[in-house]
């Protein structure tokens, strides 16, 4: 018996022993194949993942638009160079990989990060403000900031108009401050200080019958006063202007209130929607239209008429002296009056605050002859309008004299000031003489 028990023991033994060696080469192989792919992983290799660097090359363009500015959180930034407005091209230049993957593409698109965040911070378009005109800026908020040297005179004009013998007399005159402002406070509502009424912008325009108040598109427009609505859209069946369709679209209204027995009117013009229908009452402040720019007109603004009388385009007043001005501001009006008792056209005019006589604020030109309408009591040939409460002088410089007018403008209501010419031009200055020195002939003899 005791060779079958040996056999089975040692069977048993043999049997412990190879399920042993196969476990203990089980674990060899795995930890083999473990420390082969750690030793892989140290090991750098090329991939996409690679870190760029991104060198943003803008190409500026002629139009302002937007740029995005990318700003990740992670270790790479992009640093762009702007100059101008314009595009960026990103190109990338790798360098050696790190264990955190970052941006593979241009699209600023993550991929396999943890960490990294890109925020686009778009900047509002820059937006040209040059409206009405191709030059000049229309807003009347815009600094004034005086300067020393006003616009040279332009070459006199003939004056034509003498002054009527039956002129009234201005410091009788009263304010007829009947209109507000077409606008809310909330929006601009002082009309342009370079394109006042009856002038041209120093020839670039036509003759302004009215002012200009910029807005933007779609600003609404409020009725100036009470009254019926006589025209609302298109001035091509009905004329408003000098020809059919110069204001695109406008408002008309009669007011109930009448002027000397004759009927005023206010007009609404380059409207690019109304509001209102022909025949409908309005109240003061009430909605009619909304700016535009249709018709003759370069950008989005309110052209607004006061005309009395009639409603045709030659029955227009300055509205400068119909709207009343704001608290602490007042108007100036005024005219140019040459040694002959004749209107000045086209004369430069220019305002200084009495405590800075040197430099000018602003300035304006004379009304041309024969072409807008004065008031019929003040018979103005000039006007500033916005004026803020004080002291000032006005200068203009003809005929070889210059005049200089002090004026005090007081809370909404109408300054006005006479600038004369007394005595006639002085004589132009003669000539002086060069001397003529004669030669000393030469020597005789030698």
């Amino acid at each position: 018996m005791l060779f079958p028990t040996i056999d089975s023991q040692l069977l048993k033994i043999a049997i412990g022993l190879i399920i042993g060696l196969v476990v203990t080469g089980l674990v060899v192989v795995v930890f083999g194949l473990s420390q082969l792919g750690q030793l892989s992983a140290a090991v750098p290799t090329a991939t996409p993942t690679k870190t760029p660097t991104q060198l943003t090359t803008p190409t500026a363009t002629p139009s302002k638009t937007a740029t995005n500015t990318p700003t990740a959180t992670a270790t790479n930034t992009p640093t762009p160079t702007e100059t101008g407005t314009a595009t960026a091209t990103p190109t990338f230049t790798p360098i050696p990989s790190t264990p955190t993957p970052l941006l593979p593409t241009a699209t600023f698109t993550p991929i396999l990060t943890d960490t990294l965040t890109v925020e686009v911070a778009s900047e509002p378009a820059l937006t040209t403000t040059l409206t009405l005109t191709q030059t000049e800026n229309l807003t009347a908020t815009q600094p004034i900031t005086p300067i020393g040297t006003p616009t040279p005179t332009p070459t006199p004009v003939p004056r034509t108009v003498p002054v009527p013998t039956d002129i009234p007399d201005y410091t009788q005159a009263e304010a007829h401050f009947w209109f507000t402002r077409p606008f809310t406070q909330a929006y601009q509502t002082w009309g342009s200080f370079y394109y006042p009424y009856g002038t041209n912008a120093g020839g670039q325009y036509f003759w302004h019958r009215g002012v200009d108040i910029q807005n933007p598109q779609g600003t609404t427009i409020v009725a100036a006063g009470d009254g019926t609505v006589i025209h609302a859209g298109p001035d091509t069946p009905r004329a408003l202007g000098p020809w059919p369709d110069f204001y695109g679209q406008a408002i008309m209204i009669e007011h109930h209130q009448r002027w000397v027995d004759l009927p005023v009117f206010t007009l609404y013009g380059h409207v690019s929607k109304a509001l209102v229908r022909e025949g409908q009452q309005v109240k003061i402040g009430e909605p009619i239209a909304e700016v535009g720019q249709l018709g003759v007109a370069l950008g989005p603004h309110l052209h607004l008429e006061v005309r009395l009388g009639a409603i045709t385009y030659n029955d227009t007043r300055n509205p400068d002296l119909w709207v009343r001005p704001d608290q602490g501001f007042g108007v100036i009006a005024g005219r140019v009056v040459d040694y002959q008792n004749y209107f000045v056209p086209q004369q430069l005019v220019t305002l200084h605050r009495a405590n800075n006589p040197g430099t000018f604020w602003r300035q304006t030109f004379t009304y041309p002859d024969n072409v807008v309408n004065s008031d019929d009591e003040y018979v103005e040939t000039f006007t500033f309008a916005d004026v803020p409460a004080g002291s000032y002088l006005i200068k203009t410089f003809f005929d070889g004299r210059q005049l200089t007018v002090p004026i005090t403008v007081t809370n909404q209501a109408t300054a006005f000031v006479l600038l004369r010419q007394t005595e006639p031009p002085p004589p132009p200055k003669a000539p002086t003489p060069i001397p003529i020195i004669a030669e000393t002939p030469p020597a005789e003899g030698g």
